[in-house]
């Protein structure tokens, strides 16, 4: 359990090697979360940053697991070590014998980590990766993410958590190109335009907030940052709106957004993001993918009309997924189907140009009232976040959206304020109808609870006579 530092990028071939597997930790777990997930694991070593250390003896005092060997990564030298942990720098210097180390072999199969889902639509699971997989994916990250397209060796800065997917198997791809690896401890815009100056950085990923972090630090500045050379920058998630994407691609950053899960070891697809973007003139080397992807009906199994208007769930299929959930076997098979596909959950349409574009989870696509389409939640999302006063927001309904908004410290707005920026950047059907100021329901790892603001929701709507929510 550590921040990007390179201790973790080095446990990452160590315990492999050593035969193990290792789990990387979520570092914004709670408590009793963390205590689950260390119940279910079991672990024989934990290697952990002195800054979690607090919260990590207080979830092994809450677990009844056999107290695991801790090996501690010091954020400072000289501060004293607690003699019941051992200190990670002088176990990287301990001899055992007189002969060097040999690397246990491992079958292809075996497993290489587990990495645990943010538990947004239920609890965490803990999704296992195979040596094989992790390999194959790993390669097919390099083609593409285009890391290596040009002549300098790649340096990537560590803007997404390593805890993600193995870094999204940047980990391993680094060390097969021979890269560069810069670490932060902490992410801000300043560290992003510091370090991608100082050590001409060619690549960072990460969440769609880094966007706006970088536009707002942007904008927030006398003088525009401007990069002396073009890096690219690729998110995950719900991207913001045009304003924000023009201007952090004004600024030098070369953006592409992928569509992935834990359950795909990352991004299964990436795409770049161009000003221009025109649906009739996408072309299919646009998509570099290892895996097969198809919108079915999820009855039938047939493959959706490319009418980039009938919803069907997203699947996937390929050698580089799970192998399954940890100690979970009831939803390893429940999440394959027919010939081995697995079920993301998303529903999404194909474009005629045969792009896929993923509209929403399953259980958060809202039926329009009018009974033509359904509504992306998430595209919603995505223009709520992008106000300049919010921070957080959610968006639910049942044929009514309603918006659920966390406004930043000192900000001040009303609905009618946020309905009508969200009416210059989306169609009419579109808009949440209602407004909800105030903090949203988040799980240990800083997801939203959608289906406690569904039950508010339903509150909401027994007081029919309330014309005005705040």
């Amino acid at each position: 359990m550590a921040p990007n530092i390179p201790e973790l990028y080095e446990l990452h071939f160590a315990v492999p090697m050593a035969g193990a597997i290792i789990s990387a930790l979520n570092t914004k777990l709670d408590s009793p979360t963390l205590s689950l997930l260390l119940q279910q694991l079991n672990p024989k070593v934990i290697f952990i940053d002195s800054q979690f250390l607090p919260i990590l003896l207080k979830s092994l005092e809450n677990s009844s697991i056999k107290f695991p060997a801790l090996v501690l990564i010091p954020s400072d030298p000289d501060t004293p070590l607690p003699s019941e942990f051992l200190d990670y720098n002088k176990v990287l210097a301990m001899r055992f014998g007189d002969d060097d180390f040999t690397p246990r072999p491992n079958a292809e199969l075996d497993p290489i980590s587990i990495n645990y889902t943010s538990g947004s639509t239920g609890l965490h699971k803990g999704v296992i990766y195979s040596h094989r997989a992790a390999y194959l994916n790993s390669l097919a990250t390099i083609f593409r993410s285009k890391i290596c397209s040009s002549t300098s060796s790649p340096v990537f800065l560590w803007t997404v958590d390593m805890f993600r997917c193995n870094g999204w198997c940047f980990i391993w791809v680094m060390a097969a190109l021979g890269g560069c690896n810069i670490c932060l401890r902490t992410v801000t815009a300043d560290a992003i335009f510091t370090n991608v100056e100082l050590h001409r950085v060619t690549l960072l990923c990460g969440p769609p907030t880094l966007l706006k972090m970088i536009y707002e630090s942007s904008s927030n500045n006398c003088m525009p940052r401007r990069l002396s050379r073009r890096v690219d920058l690729i998110v995950a998630g719900a991207l913001p709106i045009k304003e924000i994407l023009t201007k952090v691609n004004e600024l030098g950053f070369n953006i592409s957004y992928g569509y992935g899960m834990t359950e795909a070891m990352g991004p299964a697809i990436i795409r770049p993001w161009k000003p221009t973007f025109e649906e009739d003139n996408v072309q299919f080397e646009d998509l570099i993918t290892s895996l097969e992807i198809d919108v079915k009906d999820p009855i039938s199994m047939e493959s959706v009309l490319g009418d980039g208007e009938t919803l069907g769930e997203v699947m996937l299929r390929g050698n580089t997924l799970m192998s399954g959930y940890y100690k979970n076997m009831k939803a390893t098979h429940e999440a394959f189907i027919g010939e081995n596909w697995y079920r993301t959950g998303d529903v999404g349409v194909r474009h005629k140009s045969g792009r896929i574009e993923m509209k929403d989870r399953a259980k958060d696509i809202v039926v329009r009232t009018d009974g033509e389409g359904a509504v992306s939640t998430v595209e919603v999302e995505g223009v709520l976040m992008s106000h300049p006063n919010v921070a957080e927001a959610a968006v639910v309904g049942e044929r009514t959206l309603y918006g659920f908004v966390k406004l930043k410290n000192r900000s001040k707005e009303n609905g009618d304020e946020i309905v009508e920026f969200c009416r210059m950047h989306l169609p009419e059907f579109m808009i949440p109808k209602r407004i909800v100021f105030g903090d949203l329901p988040m799980n240990s790892t800083g997801k939203v609870q959608k289906f406690a603001l569904r039950e508010k929701v339903k509150a909401l709507l027994n007081n029919a006579n309330n014309n005005t929510i705040t």
